[in-house]
């Protein structure tokens, strides 16, 4: 009964060794696996050293060693106490990976007792001392007490974690009651067995397998119940190690408490002591402005080019915390870097600065003639649309001249078309230069052009149009052209027209009665259709 227990105990350790190793995923997983590992090597080992002593021939004798099975045993049973601390290091959130050094260490006296268990006998009996399975008591060497010490060494140091963890985190505590309670009762089961608590008969019955059977099956039950090994406790420094942004954490005077892996390489190196106690300040120059701490933040930074730093730009998240009584403990501070935020931004800003240089550059190029580079038609039904209006409402002028080259076909005909276009650039130029800055000058068409006055009345356009002609009548042409004129017709509102077609169709008779009355002249309709001849 007692073999058959102790083979059941293997199996069901071995089980949950599996079941753990497939979710390597979670950070103790691998850890319990090896645990129960030790735990099932250790139970299938003691029922072979069982089965050959209550039933000799049932198990071969290996090596011809009748302690080979209790020999080999302890290959199991020297990394369960290791693998435990080490699971409840890693539970508890002291730390998610445990180091090649730190696990080194641990095993020292681990290997170390393997090493004696396998050469007792042989070189020394330090460790068995003189056992005989089924014949003597176990009392064990130097060596076995040396390990049983160490082993119960690593265990108080676990429970010790693990029951601050159960008081400290509320969320996980029926997950640590229940690694409690089984641990416990295998630790309890491996010190009666050592001390030799049972009564008779079972004094020389190793309680400690039976002890792990019951820790596994509480484990379990764990799995089943409270999502052990699926919901495990997320340790502090699994979120905090592992933030994108760099964290830094000060006390309430403002000295470095901690910081994580995107800080230490953000920030650069500290003091040869150590970032601990080093002023924020100190280490991040510019944090603070007036004792406020800045939401945005400029640091250089060593760029992948040797000797060589680039700007990187923070925004900075602060959160001061506070005891009981409201009293400042410490302060947490977040850089987010949004460098190349900042750059797409940048890069936005000018590509919307060159899209609106390009709009106003459509816009400009839509309303001007490309030949003379004075406005077109377009623009000058904008502007009546704008101005008219205003000149009414503030009762004001505004003069409205159409012009016309004389005998303009004429030039094409005999000097050519370059030519031609040299005559209608210069009355542009005239145009443009010779007006005031608010005046509108364009191009109707051909060679019409269309002149707007603002706030002048048709004497005073007059005197404008009559000195644009004499000096168009001074230029001078390629192939000695020159003595050119042109003829205009002014209409004014409100006088001649309170809109733009009106204002249009009278400034257009007028020019045609200048055409008709001999050209180079310029001519204002009256308000009754009657002509008011400008000075010819």
């Amino acid at each position: 009964m007692l073999v058959l227990a102790l083979f059941v105990s293997s199996l069901v350790t071995l089980f949950l060794a599996r079941y753990a190793w497939v979710r390597k995923s979670v950070p103790t997983a691998r850890t319990v696996a090896v645990m129960m590992g030790g735990v099932s090597w250790w139970t299938l080992c003691y029922a072979f050293l069982v089965l050959s002593v209550r039933f000799p021939g049932a198990v071969p004798i290996l090596l011809d060693d009748a302690l080979f099975w209790f020999r080999v045993m302890f290959v199991g049973v020297v990394v369960i106490p290791t693998s435990f601390l080490i699971f409840v290091i890693q539970y508890s959130g002291i730390r998610e990976h445990v180091g090649a050094r730190l696990l080194a260490l641990f095993m020292v006296i681990p290997a170390l007792t393997v090493a004696f268990a396998l050469t007792d006998g042989t070189f020394h009996q330090w460790f068995a001392a003189g056992f005989r399975p089924g014949i003597d008591d176990f009392t064990g060497g130097p060596a076995f007490w040396l390990h049983s010490l160490y082993s119960y060494a690593l265990s108080l140091a676990a429970y010790v974690l693990l029951i601050r963890f159960f008081i400290r985190r509320p969320a996980y505590r029926a997950q640590a009651f229940w690694l409690l309670v089984g641990t416990f009762t295998a630790t309890s089961a491996n010190l009666v067995t050592i001390l030799g608590l049972l009564p008779p008969p079972l004094e020389k019955v190793d309680l400690s397998p039976f002890g792990f059977l019951v820790t596994a099956l509480i484990m379990l039950l764990n799995i089943r119940h409270s999502g052990f090994l699926d919901i495990m406790p997320i340790a502090r420094s699994v979120i905090f190690d592992h933030m994108e942004d760099a964290m830094l954490i000060t006390d309430g005077r403002g000295r470095l408490v901690d910081r994580n892996p995107v800080a230490r390489e953000l920030f650069g190196n500290t003091p040869a002591g150590g970032f601990r106690g080093v002023s924020v300040e100190a280490l991040v120059p510019g944090l603070l402005n007036r004792d406020e701490v800045v939401s945005e933040l400029a640091v250089a930074r060593a760029s992948s080019q040797a000797g060589a730093l680039e700007q990187r730009y923070l925004n900075v998240q602060h959160t001061a915390f506070h005891d009981s009584k409201g009293a400042i403990r410490g302060h947490i501070y977040g850089f987010r870097d949004v460098t190349d935020l900042k750059r797409v931004e940048a890069s936005l800003r000018e590509q919307l600065a060159r899209n609106e240089e390009l709009r106003k550059a459509l816009k400009e190029e839509s309303v001007r003639d490309p030949l003379t580079g004075l406005y077109n038609r377009r623009w000058l039904d904008e502007t009546l649309e704008r101005e008219i209006p205003r000149t009414l409402r503030e009762k004001g002028q505004l003069s409205l001249s159409v012009i016309d080259l004389d005998h303009f076909k004429r030039v094409n005909d005999t000097f050519g078309h370059d030519v031609g276009d040299q005559v209608l650039k210069t009355l542009a130029t005239l145009l443009k230069e010779h007006c005031r800055k608010h005046d509108v000058a364009t191009r109707f068409g051909g060679e019409e052009f269309v002149l707007v006055l603002p706030g002048l009345g048709t004497e005073a356009a007059t005197e404008v149009i009559q000195r644009l002609q004499g000096l168009f009548r001074e230029c001078m042409f390629t192939g000695g052209l020159s003595g050119l004129t042109f003829s205009a017709g002014l209409a004014a509102v409100p006088g001649h027209a309170r809109d733009r077609a009106t204002l249009f169709k009278m400034a257009d008779r007028a020019l045609y009665q200048a055409k008709e009355g001999g050209r180079d002249q310029v001519r204002v309709l009256s308000p009754e259709e009657g002509f008011i001849p400008g000075t010819d």
